[in-house]
């Protein structure tokens, strides 16, 4: 039995520097990036422009930028629900 891939299946950007997602398995929320482009490297000095940052589109599931830089779902998840950013979806109430 395999796992479903865990997916982003929708995102919007919201300034300055957050990202509003919903994943495939129905959790949500709203991530600050802001720490994340924060630190050193190639990739994450192109999204310390507004306007750039708000590039982002999913390429199979990935938020991804112009430049190639991507943000793993499953560390993204993981990332707003250490941070308390995530929200799980209610669960189904059948009746009786």
């Amino acid at each position: 039995m395999s796992i479903p891939r865990l997916k982003v299946t929708a995102i919007r950007t919201i300034v300055p520097f957050k990202l509003v997602v919903t994943f495939s398995d129905g959790s949500s929320g709203t991530f600050d990036a802001a720490p994340m482009i924060g630190e050193r490297g190639e990739g994450t000095e192109p999204l310390r422009d507004r306007r750039f940052f708000a590039t982002v589109e999913l390429a199979n599931g990935v938020p991804t930028w112009p430049n190639h830089f991507d943000i793993s779902p499953g560390w993204l998840r993981e990332e707003m629900e250490k941070r308390g950013e995530l929200i799980l979806p209610l669960p189904i109430r059948r009746r009786r």
